[in-house]
């Protein structure tokens, strides 16, 4: 929600807005311009202390922008603890004379910050590319954990010398000590209960999706919803058109007799709900490493982006010119009918736990043993959901967009944790949503399963495997040990001959293009 640069002798009294930034000296703080952030500062002169605050503004309060309110320290502090409990996203960056600056954030995880301490300088950014990463800053462990495909929840990214703030840390840092991020207390989360004879979940479900979305105000025109089709998106979609109005969609879609189902399904979807304009780009057209994209021709990009990030970049490029300002997802979804270990062994139903991959270098591999140390605490919202917003985010804002995903939210999650299996499993809830609603079978259990796996094959054969083979002799992570280039070259071989098992590339050619794309020089790392 912030974009940053602090220095030393920062005056916690002395921040003036100059219509794009709050500013002191040589310092300044930019909130993300959106009409959906709202920001003030307020100082309390006594006690020489300052807190800008920017929130995501909620319904039925007067917004409030480019305030400065000075306050007597009661007051102060009770400004100042209300972001604690604002009910959407915040982020608050406390000052005072001789304590440093103190940088806090909520539990939703949406517009993480990245933050990174160098000579008496931090700077922080939604954005990580703001933050000037360089390809001879790997953090072993972290790049292991992305090759391997292993989730890491933590303040570490794959840069040593940048951090990410975790939701409900707070950061502290001083010009003379440096950075650092205190973890929160382990969040609580809730277990399946039985339900009561006469209980709705469907009811309470849909009521809860209203409530979130509801929270915002929000007009259909500035709407949009990333309408796949599937189940976490039609719910989504339903609820918005129930409570904004007939909000534009959006999709990637499909090819063949995927494609042609995908397009029944999000036509009739779109009809009943009595949906707004909609917009799609064929996936295929714009598919990973695509040669006009960012990462085929070496323009900046960060690990933290997508796989599928030159068609979502082309599909929010085009909502954004036509006016779009709010796009709503369906992240969250499958976290949301999440199963326990514990009922997996009654379901029999399997974990999807990728193998190591044979390429790995031995830099990478010793730090496997350790993939699970040094973790945040539980989080409020689950780890993989906090990542996927992440990415997200970092991608819609670059265009302007303000991220919403009503499913990726503590009351919605910990409504479906307390539901019984049966109703979380093969995600029942949301089917019996669509049934309620008069939806065709078609639409609440395709036939067909539809996802873009055979997009990211198609296109790493087409695109992907040429551009490894030019980059495998030069690789910076073959360099510093992270990748096996003799393993990964017997695999290019096979697959090139096969035609198969070329989605198994993406990963190391994804990390190495980010890199490249740095425009950095790699070097061996330090014994």
């Amino acid at each position: 929600m912030i974009k940053m640069e602090l220095t030393e002798g920062v005056d916690a009294g002395l921040w003036q807005w100059d219509r794009r930034r709050w500013i002191s000296g040589r310092s300044w703080i930019e909130p993300f311009t959106h009409p959906a952030i709202e920001h003030l500062v307020v100082t309390n002169p006594e006690y020489g202390q300052s807190c800008l605050i920017v929130r995501e503004a909620v319904s039925g309060r007067q917004p409030v922008t480019m305030i400065r309110r000075v306050m007597s320290d009661p007051d102060y502090r009770r400004q100042v603890e209300e972001v604690d409990a604002w009910p959407l996203a915040a982020v608050r960056v406390e000052m005072a004379a001789g304590q440093g600056v103190r940088i806090t954030c909520g539990e939703r995880g949406v517009a993480p910050l990245y933050l990174r301490s160098t000579r008496g300088r931090l700077a922080v950014s939604w954005d990580l590319l703001n933050l000037e990463p360089g390809a001879d800053d790997l953090d072993a462990r972290e790049v292991a954990a992305m090759l391997a495909y292993r989730t890491r929840y933590s303040t570490a990214t794959v840069f040593r010398t940048i951090r990410q703030l975790t939701e409900r840390s707070t950061a502290t840092w001083d010009h003379r000590t440096g950075l650092s991020i205190n973890y929160p207390a382990p969040a609580l989360h809730s277990r399946p209960r039985i339900l009561h004879a006469d209980a709705d979940p469907v009811a309470a479900f849909d009521d809860l999706l209203r409530r979130e979305i509801t929270a915002r105000p929000l007009s259909a025109d500035d709407c949009v919803v990333e309408l796949s089709g599937g189940m976490d998106s039609s719910m989504t979609a339903l609820a918005l058109a129930e409570t904004v109005g007939p909000v534009r969609t959006a999709a990637l879609t499909l090819g063949g007799d995927i494609g042609d189902q995908q397009r029944r399904r999000r036509c009739e979807l779109s009809a009943r709900a009595r949906l707004g304009p909609d917009l799609t780009v064929p996936v295929a057209e714009f598919g990973p490493f695509h040669p006009t994209g960012p990462r085929a021709s070496g323009r900046p990009t960060s690990p933290t982006d997508g796989t599928y990030a030159e068609a979502m970049n082309e599909l929010y490029s085009r909502l954004g010119a036509a006016g779009a300002r709010w796009v709503f997802t369906g992240i969250g979804g499958d976290e949301l009918c999440f199963q326990r270990p514990e009922e997996r062994t009654l379901t029999g139903d399997p974990w999807n736990l990728h193998p190591v991959p044979v390429h790995l270098g031995p830099r990478a591999r010793d730090t496997l043993p350790h993939i699970e140390d040094d973790l945040a605490p539980a989080s409020v919202l689950h780890a993989s959901t906090l990542l996927a917003l992440a990415v997200h985010s970092a991608t819609a804002m670059r265009h302007g967009l303000w991220p919403v995903s009503p499913l990726a939210t503590p009351l919605v999650l910990r409504f479906g944790e307390s539901l019984p299996l049966a109703w979380r499993r093969g995600k029942k809830l949301m089917r019996i949503r669509l049934e309620q609603a008069g939806y065709s079978r078609e639409v609440v259990h395709p036939p067909l399963r539809e996802n873009f796996a055979a997009t990211c094959e198609a296109a790493m054969l087409q695109n992907g495997l040429p551009l490894l083979y030019q980059w495998l002799p030069g690789s910076i992570l073959a360099l510093q040990g992270l990748l096996d280039s003799v393993a990964l070259t017997t695999e290019c071989a096979v697959v090139a001959t096969t035609g198969h098992g070329a989605s198994e590339l993406y990963r190391p050619l994804a990390l190495e293009a980010a890199l490249r794309s740095l425009a950095l020089p790699a070097v061996a790392p330090t014994p």
